[in-house]
């Protein structure tokens, strides 16, 4: 058995950004099922191991309107950002440390530890089911990148950009976020944090 228990704790701010465009889009915004905050215990060998895993710890409703029907130039993007509190004197690369047990010898467990996987019917994200690690605080990763030509809504493609709704498109507009952590013995044991940052814009 292992003697003290190593905590992770994740708390995933689910931002619902809502911006009034000037031109083209009427709203852009994000409707979180629910904030969350997940608690993985690690305490025995086999959940170190063979690592533990949430699906769907948390639902990303995408809903975007567009003020120029019938000509849709409005196009978004949606980005996840990680932060460990690096004010609070935590290294750009660690889990923030909230409480330490015993001595704290060893390392702190590092950011790539957590791994996030998206995913939704259409796979829509670049993405779309393969898990993804970030490395320090501040790096972004793209779930739906600002590129052009817009890719309309019903088109159930990659990438979709284009006004729509999960209401209506929810294949398309609904993302699942799974995460899974897969430490290992040379961490202090302890509690940590990590806050997952969803942002979404009108693209210029």
């Amino acid at each position: 058995m292992i003697s003290k228990a190593t905590l992770f704790s994740f708390l995933f701010l689910i931002a619902s950004n809502v911006i009034e465009a000037q031109i083209h889009c009427g709203l852009v915004e994000i409707t979180p099922n629910t904030s969350v905050n997940a608690l993985m215990t690690f305490d025995n060998f086999t959940s170190y191991n063979g690592g533990m895993i949430i699906n769907s710890v948390a639902k990303i409703r995408i809903k975007v309107e567009d003020q120029a029907i019938p000509d849709p130039l409005c196009s978004w993007s949606l980005i996840m950002t990680i932060d460990n509190n690096p004010g609070g004197g935590t290294p750009a690369n660690e889990w923030e440390e909230l409480n330490q047990y015993g001595s704290g010898l060893g390392t702190n467990p590092p950011i790539d530890v957590l791994e996030i996987k998206v995913r939704n019917s259409c796979t829509t994200s670049p993405i779309d089911g393969v898990f993804q690690t970030f490395n320090n605080h501040g790096d972004i990763i793209d779930i739906i990148a600002p590129m052009l030509p817009i890719t309309p809504a019903g088109s159930c493609g990659l990438n979709v950009n284009g006004p729509g709704s999960f209401l209506s498109n929810y294949d398309e507009f609904n993302f699942d976020i799974d995460i899974r952590v897969k430490p290992n013995f040379s961490y202090n044991p302890g509690i940590y944090q990590l806050n997952i940052r969803f942002h979404l814009e009108e693209n210029p």
